[in-house]
């Protein structure tokens, strides 16, 4: 190990010495245009070793020659930044909310449509407070398909599925799915039979005919789990650890995956990932039987915390009205309805969401 002292803390920072190398930024290690590393690990010697070292006078680099006489050059807050303790996830930067906090933020969620699809500040504001509440709407939208998918597409690229990308939401609709029906549909993510369930899902109410109910709510499920934690951290533990399996099955689709209700990050066990849908499971065959009483017990009670009222903000999706919101976080549902109703929306990747976060300097 090498030990350094990092000058504006004062504090001892120790580095593998494997490591520090395979972390070299010079021309000959690192593509500065690709941001991609040149070399295999295997090219590295075996025994390579620090043979000697210095920091500049200014505290802000660190200049190492090795043994096999490879020299390189550190920024002292480059490795500083780089250690475990020093992560910073996107959980860190989300605003946990009940139906009481969010209503006094409503307003910072509204944004115009012609002020999106014309404002970079406007985009950087929105993924913003997406990230924050993992909920936002855009106002004063044609109510068209198309109009909808301009929206969107001026945020983040369209995630593909065999729903389509923009997909229309009926009770006449040919899917398997609770959601293309007039019923009651419970709080919920998507996809929880996807291998990588979406980050993002739009929604936009196109029309409702001749009709009553269809009201739309919403859960922090983010919240909910920090509740969990809090009351109850020994079922908190068995729903972040037990995967439940979930499917989904029609004519020429069969999928299937199984992932814990509450996924957490394995370095800092900081919520990633809430999974819930309840029409979805498959069969439960991850748990001996022995064990199923505590898994129930936990599931009840979490969902008690889920569908409580002070959790839940129920408003009515209205024709102009796009919401977005984070598949990942927010459980989502619906009234039953009567009446003719269209819906249409589209899904947003996981990965396309953070990668606009950070291009924008919202997260790191």
């Amino acid at each position: 190990m090498l030990e350094i002292k990092y000058e504006y803390t004062g504090e001892i920072l120790n580095f593998d010495q494997f490591w520090l190398r395979d972390h070299c930024r010079c021309l000959e290690c690192y593509n500065e245009v690709t941001k991609q590393r040149k070399h295999n690990l295997l090219d590295l010697p075996d025994d390579i070793a620090v043979k000697h070292w210095h920091s500049t006078e200014d505290g802000k680099l660190l200049k190492v020659k090795w043994n096999d006489g490879h020299c390189s050059e550190y920024g002292l807050d480059f490795l500083y930044n780089s250690q475990v303790d020093k992560i910073v996830l996107l959980n860190d930067l989300r605003t946990p909310w009940k139906l009481s906090e969010i209503l006094s933020k409503e307003n910072d969620l509204q944004f115009k449509f012609t002020h999106v699809v014309s404002s970079d500040e406007c985009v950087k504001n929105l993924v913003k407070a997406l990230v924050q509440y993992g909920i936002v709407f855009i106002q004063r939208v044609p109510a068209n398909t198309t109009m909808t998918e301009m929206a969107i597409r001026r945020i983040f690229p369209i995630m593909k599925t065999f729903f389509g990308e923009m997909f229309t939401i009926t009770d006449a609709s040919d899917h398997s799915d609770t959601a293309y029906s007039k019923e009651y549909l419970g709080s919920h993510t998507d996809n929880t039979y996807f291998c990588d369930a979406a980050g993002l899902q739009v929604l936009h109410c196109l029309q409702h005919l001749n009709g009553t109910g269809g009201e739309n709510f919403f859960v922090d499920g983010l919240n909910a789990a920090y509740e969990l934690k809090r009351s109850y951290p020994e079922f908190f533990d068995i729903l972040s650890k037990v995967p439940v399996p979930a499917e989904y099955i029609e004519a020429g689709q069969h999928h299937k995956h199984s992932a814990p209700l509450i996924c957490t990050d394995p370095v800092t066990g900081n919520i990633v990932q809430l999974r819930l849908n309840v029409y979805d499971r498959a069969v439960f065959n991850t748990l001996p039987q022995r064990e199923m009483a505590t898994f129930y017990e936990s599931f009840r009670k979490f969902l008690q915390i889920v569908q409580n009222p002070v959790n839940k903000w129920c408003l009515k999706l209205q024709p102009g009205t796009i919401v977005i919101f984070d598949n990942w976080r927010i459980y989502h549902g619906r009234h039953s309805y009567t009446g003719h109703r269209t819906m249409t929306g589209c899904y947003v990747q996981r990965t396309d969401f953070i990668s606009k976060a950070r291009v924008l300097g919202i997260i790191d």
